[in-house]
């Protein structure tokens, strides 16, 4: 627990903690007011389009700074009739200009609706039409795009839209000379602050909505416990348009933590950013740590790390024994050799991660364990298809109770009701339970692959095929079963920094070996992606398995040669006592 030589101090956190007004609709004005230190530079967010940001100055924006902002762009829109309940939507790549939009929509009362600029175009305006988006503000080329899908006939929006650039809103917003009445908007628990996206790796991307209590459940608690010492730093590669994006952020600025907002989610940026920064801490999706080359970060840089932070999907071991091996870490009055990677499982729906784990260079428990429940999870439990409990060891659906959960789903209330069982919100996975209470993340429902033989659990697959290609990432999926119609069979897709070490059918030979050592299902065929176009990810990082599925169905029917490989003659094993 964090009590001295903090950002924000004892009484000040004191204050937030008690104050049950503050929720995520105010959450930046309260972080004003508690603050002795308004002008002191707070949020830092770089030109990474330019060759040389990494040398050049990073002026950051104060607190006051933030709110004369936030204010010019609320008179902005309010002259543009936005009003309590109005969804605006924000489509942009500048991170710190979304959360400062963001901060502007709801002190009106009104609804951020938030889209990830990597989001395929035609499925962004169809997102802003569905959400009912009003008014929508973001960058030139973004409006552009989805102003043209609109257009189509069969793509027009039921209403119309305003939109307006972004950046030309930054520079004609005019400074004005006070408050409005009722600025800014005093917010009931269940009033709607924000639409924020799923990753939409499984389908259609969809719309849960955050509340103004809902969203911020779980967060007093951290006001003690997540890193504030005035050493620390934060840096955030996470996609600021994303749920995880603005908690974190709203976190930097209650805790009054100095943070380098990163736009993009490549390796090479982040370890260019942590060369310059020098933060303490680093917050991203899993993919976008994986990819951090280590040796592209300087000893001088890596002696300030002492946590990282994924979240989303439970992260591999293969990507993160390099990262704790970097950087130094208290333990008690010790200071040790190595950092701790802080790993956690959470989703779009549930308003914050929800299982917690530490890594650090002594682990030897991976195996894609989530630990356990943290403790804004009422309860948790381990479901069968009828929502009944299964014993500790087998494997099932994961079920939690938590106020931090979504109320639902914006354009599809059937779907939040379809997603109870039993009183226990599905979160979409399987995982396991042990009976010394760790738990292990094992699949994503849709990913399961239904084999002859039974189901087969694709991420401890995948744990295994990283540790032994030394890939950069991989994917198990299921291909149709020759032998068996409507069944299938488990096959790899792996993506190598470089040029792998072995010819493909050496490398299944390699992964079925260790397989087999393991008592997991063999692999029936291996591809090696010829580049990330091969492995695809969604917009937020996480593999789009449904297209590999698709572009790999007929694998076994195909030539063994080239990238392909497979092996005709595995016979898949199955977890006893598996979900059907």
């Amino acid at each position: 627990m964090y009590l001295f030589g903090t950002h924000r101090s004892v009484a000040e956190r004191l204050r937030l903690t008690a104050d049950r007004r503050l929720g995520a609709g105010n959450f930046f004005w309260h972080a004003w007011q508690i603050a002795s230190d308004r002008d002191r530079p707070l949020l830092f967010h770089p030109d990474t389009t330019s060759p040389t940001w990494d040398d050049a100055e990073m002026p950051g924006m104060s607190l006051n700074d933030m709110r004369v902002t936030v204010i010019r762009y609320a008179h902005w829109y309010r002259a543009h009739g936005v009003l309590p309940s109005t969804h605006v939507g924000l489509y942009t790549r500048h991170g710190l200009y979304g959360l400062l939009h963001h901060i502007a929509i709801t002190s009106l009362g009104a609804v951020a609706v938030h889209c990830n600029p990597d989001m395929a175009r035609e499925t962004a305006a169809e997102y802003f039409r569905r959400t009912r988006t009003t008014v929508l503000v973001g960058d030139a080329d973004l409006l552009a795009a989805c102003a043209d899908v609109w257009a189509r006939p069969q793509g027009a929006s039921a209403k119309t839209v305003l939109t307006e650039d972004i950046r030309r809103l930054d520079e004609t917003a005019p400074r004005p000379s006070g408050l409005m009445p009722g600025f800014p908007y005093a917010h009931g628990g269940d009033d709607l602050v924000m639409i924020s996206h799923s990753s939409g790796t499984t389908g259609r991307p969809k719309a849960p909505v955050f509340t103004h209590a809902s969203f911020f459940d779980g967060k007093r608690e951290r006001f003690w416990t997540f890193p504030s010492l005035r050493s620390d730093r934060m840096l955030t590669a996470l996609p600021h348009s994303h749920s995880a994006g603005i908690s974190y952020l709203s976190m930097a600025l209650l805790l009054g933590i100095p943070t380098l907002v990163l736009d993009g989610a490549d390796g090479d940026l982040v370890a260019r950013a942590i060369n310059r920064f020098r933060p303490t801490f680093v917050l991203a999706f899993p993919l976008t740590l994986a990819e951090i080359d280590v040796a592209r970060i300087t000893p001088y840089a890596a002696r300030s790390v002492h946590s990282w932070n994924g979240m989303g999907d439970a992260s591999h071991e293969r990507h993160i024994r390099p990262l704790t091996a970097l950087g130094t870490r208290r333990e008690g009055r010790r200071r040790l050799t190595g950092s701790r990677y802080v790993d956690g499982l959470g989703s779009s729906e549930m308003g914050m991660v929800l299982f917690r784990t530490v890594h650090t260079p002594q682990t030897a428990e991976y195996g894609r364990l989530i630990g356990r429940p943290v403790k804004a999870v009422r309860d948790a439990a381990v479901l069968d298809e009828r929502g009944r409990p299964v014993p500790d060891g087998e494997a099932g659906l994961l079920g939690v109770r938590t106020p931090s959960v979504t109320p639902g789903y914006w354009d599809d209330p059937a779907l939040g009701q379809e997603s109870l069982s039993n009183g226990y919100f599905l979160t979409g996975d399987v995982v396991r339970r042990e009976p010394d209470g760790r738990w292990y993340h094992l699949d994503r429902t849709p990913d399961v692959i239904r084999t002859a033989e039974g189901p087969v659990y694709s991420l401890p697959l995948e744990e295994s095929v990283l540790l032994t290609t030394q890939a950069l990432d991989a994917a198990v999926v299921a291909v149709d079963d020759p032998d068996h119609p409507g069944r299938s069979l488990p096959a790899a897709v792996v993506l190598f920094r470089g040029t792998p070490d072995a010819e493909p059918g050496a490398l299944l030979g390699r992964c079925n070996a260790v397989l087999a050592e393991q008592g997991l299902a063999p692999l029936a065929g291996l591809v090696v992606a010829a580049d990330r176009g091969a492995l695809p990810v969604g917009p937020t990082g996480k593999v789009l398995k449904r297209r590999l599925r698709e572009d790999h169905r007929d694998l076994l029917r195909r030539p063994a040669e080239g990238p392909v490989a497979h092996d005709r003659g595995t016979s898949p094993r199955t977890v006893p006592e598996a979900v059907e």
